[in-house]
């Protein structure tokens, strides 16, 4: 292939008046109608480099158009949430020793602390010293980092991360209890 070989590529359009619990506004891949939304242009892409996102492709069943789709909604949701407070959803997921004293107590009080955030929590003990703790979250993205940066800072945590998407659905947005006020950390 020659150097700078063109490659069409179809992308939908972005639809703000149809709403998405995440970001699905590009979800509809398979209809290429032009008349439906989408919008044709082309990527000039090193040889080379094409030539590993095509194995890539035949690995994984997708078409180009997919492929790029799923890269350009994956940064942009990176980029919306790298700084950003919107409203996202999110898994946290840490191992920590349940032998440090307190530990367990003082992950639960800053976790009731945020009970408009999580929405859930799964603990599974890995063996006689360490458990593995996942909650799923929701809230503003800052909000949620926050609560990540408390809990991973608790001394016995040993590991954790955070992951965030993007999230306009009733899910994303904090709920709260009756007269009932989030307390500050």
């Amino acid at each position: 292939m020659p150097r700078g070989t063109i490659v069409n590529l179809w992308v939908a359009r972005l639809d703000p008046g149809r709403p998405a619990c995440y970001d699905s506004r590009m979800r509809n891949t398979e209809n290429h109608d032009e008349g439906a939304g989408a919008v044709r242009f082309s990527v000039s892409m090193e040889p080379d480099l094409l030539g590993r996102f095509e194995a890539l492709l035949k690995k994984t069943g997708w078409s180009r158009s997919k492929a790029i789709r799923e890269l350009v909604r994956n940064r942009l949701a990176e980029s919306e949430l790298e700084h950003g407070s919107g409203p996202a959803v999110g898994v946290l997921a840490y191992v920590y020793g349940h032998d440090q004293p307190d530990l367990a107590h003082r992950l639960m009080h800053v976790q009731h602390d945020a009970h408009a955030e999580v929405v859930s929590s799964t603990h599974v003990h890995l063996d006689r010293h360490d458990c593995l703790e996942v909650l799923i979250l929701r809230g503003p993205a800052d909000r949620l980092r926050k609560l990540a940066d408390q809990l991973l800072a608790l001394k016995g945590v040993r590991q954790g991360n955070l992951t965030l998407t993007p999230a306009t659905c009733p899910l994303a947005r904090t709920h709260r209890h009756a007269g009932h006020r989030p307390r500050s950390s």
